[in-house]
């Protein structure tokens, strides 16, 4: 493959050289030629990208019609959803170091079941959820948090909030959907307390369908998945975003091949 100057520079090696990966609908994904990030070259207009959010047509106008009486148990696989942000509330939660007041962040929160989970622990909650009409189910179950939750992207939601407000801050399927994951990664370690702990889960392009599969991996859509990363990679990303320790492990699910981290600071 020719080696190429692309239009923005990787984000964990500040590399320019990088090689053609797969083109969709005339977006390109690119590969670093020195951590092997895969990233899409030149991203789709802002109008574009939120419609491959909110699924567009019927999809999006029948949840705006529901959104205001939905209620959580109303979610198709209500019980399987809430039993697996059980689990994976309750790994972030060993993962913290000190007892702290119990205050909790998650980051493209979806339908709320995190954040279910965390209030069954007696955590004060907040969310980012980019579509309004998604998070509407655990604002009309839980209207005492809804002002807690805000649609808007991360890097507006974060001035909300002081230095080291949270002991636990989450982001599930979230990370490879950051435009500007440095930045993003920099405002996580300014809010997360110092023994707080930041866990994420995202697809690894080191995974066996990506090997197997190619061009035809599940995870690479580029209207959603900007950067996508590999454990090792992404190891140095998180210590370049700030973090002192930055460790992974197998996946909460493997769906398309994905990786857990856990990042300290």
């Amino acid at each position: 493959m020719t080696v190429q100057q692309t239009t923005r520079p990787c984000v964990i090696c500040d590399s320019a050289n990088s090689q053609h990966y797969c083109s969709y609908s005339g977006l390109e994904y690119v590969q670093c030629n020195t951590c092997h990030l895969i990233y899409v070259a030149k991203f789709a207009d802002n109008e574009t990208m939120y419609g491959a959010y909110t699924g567009g047509g019927f999809k999006s106008w029948r949840r705006k019609f529901f959104a205001p009486i939905r209620r959580m148990r109303s979610i198709k696989g209500y019980s399987h959803f809430l039993q697996r942000a059980r689990d994976i509330f309750a790994f972030a939660k060993q993962q913290v170091g000190g007892h702290g007041q119990k205050t909790y962040l998650d980051i493209g929160c979806n339908k709320g079941f995190l954040l279910t989970a965390a209030l069954e622990q007696g955590y004060d909650v907040h969310g980012v959820e980019l579509v309004t009409e998604l998070i509407r189910p655990f604002c009309n179950t839980y209207p005492q948090f809804s002002e807690q939750v805000y649609s808007d992207k991360f890097q507006d939601v974060a001035k909300r909030f002081a230095d080291r407000h949270f002991d636990i801050i989450t982001a599930i399927d979230v990370v490879e959907h950051f435009e500007d994951p440095l930045s993003d990664l920099r405002e996580v370690h300014r809010i997360l307390k110092d023994d707080g702990v930041f866990v994420i889960q995202t697809p690894d392009i080191d995974c066996r369908q990506a090997g197997t599969l190619g061009c035809q991996w599940g995870a690479l859509k580029p209207l959603e998945h900007l950067h996508l990363f590999g454990r090792e990679n992404f190891v140095a990303f998180g210590k370049k975003a700030g973090f002192r320790e930055v460790l992974v492990s197998d996946p909460f699910e493997e769906a398309d091949g994905n990786f857990v981290a856990v990042l300290k600071k």
